[in-house]
């Protein structure tokens, strides 16, 4: 019964049906730029409605039957908010924020009402320096290996559940 289990589970976390996308969760940005918010979920369900907020409360952005809306927004938000409707239909509910400022700082969760779930991001806001600097062009390697990273601990995951059930059966 405890083997069904486990293979159950290890079934359904290998296959991404519960699941976000993982994807970094961290920015660091200077205050005037702006910064891409990644929400994509990999099942998707029809008439998803999402719900953007920062630090828990503060209403940045709603999805509702995919179409967004500002309504009840939070002043610091006014016109700086992009969001993606050609590609709500692949799952992707990202946000882009324009022109960040202090304010703009703090922990933005994407909530996805059906099935239920939520994904977490901080976003730092530094003081834009004396001195302009140049700007990566390619996306840093901790981006380019997240997905890798998710994979890789996916399997780890498997194995050491394999080993353990190859150690209890001997």
């Amino acid at each position: 019964m405890i083997i069904r289990c486990c293979v159950i589970y290890l079934l359904l976390h290998l296959t991404g049906k519960v699941s976000l996308q993982d994807s970094a969760n961290t920015f660091d940005r200077v205050v005037g730029d702006s910064v891409t918010l990644p929400c994509i979920y990999v099942n998707q369900q029809p008439s998803t409605d999402v719900l953007w907020r920062l630090n828990a409360s503060i209403k940045v952005l709603n999805i509702i039957d995919g179409n967004p809306s500002t309504e009840k927004q939070d002043g610091i938000f006014r016109n700086r908010i992009e969001s993606f409707p050609s590609e709500y239909a692949k799952g992707n509910y990202s946000i882009k924020l324009k022109d960040l400022n202090f304010n703009h700082a703090g922990i933005y969760t994407c909530f996805l009402q059906m099935p239920n779930e939520e994904k977490m991001i901080q976003l730092f806001i530094k003081e834009k320096p004396d001195k302009p600097t140049e700007k990566p062009e390619k996306p840093t390697e901790r981006q380019n290996n997240s997905c890798m990273e998710t994979e890789s601990q996916k399997i780890l995951a498997l194995l050491t559940t394999l080993l353990g059930l190859t150690l209890h059966l001997i």
